[in-house]
């Protein structure tokens, strides 16, 4: 083999093995941003006392469609 193709071979493992490691630290990274936001108090989504649609129950539904 060449020195061509040694080099490429060694940039696709190093990408291969790195990769998801990088991968991986950023998503503990920003995990533990969003963490430390929480404790703050500093919540993006505004909905800390509603819940949510998706999750409602036959009663959740029943009381809505009540107070309309």
């Amino acid at each position: 083999m060449d020195a061509g193709h040694l080099i490429a071979i060694q940039v696709t493992l190093l990408y291969t093995i790195l990769g998801p490691l990088v991968l991986l630290a950023l998503y503990v990274l920003f995990d533990a941003l969003a963490k430390l936001g929480e404790l703050k108090g500093n919540r993006q989504d505004g909905a800390a006392t509603t819940k949510d649609p998706a999750l409602w129950t036959n009663e959740d539904i029943n009381t809505h469609l009540s107070r309309m």
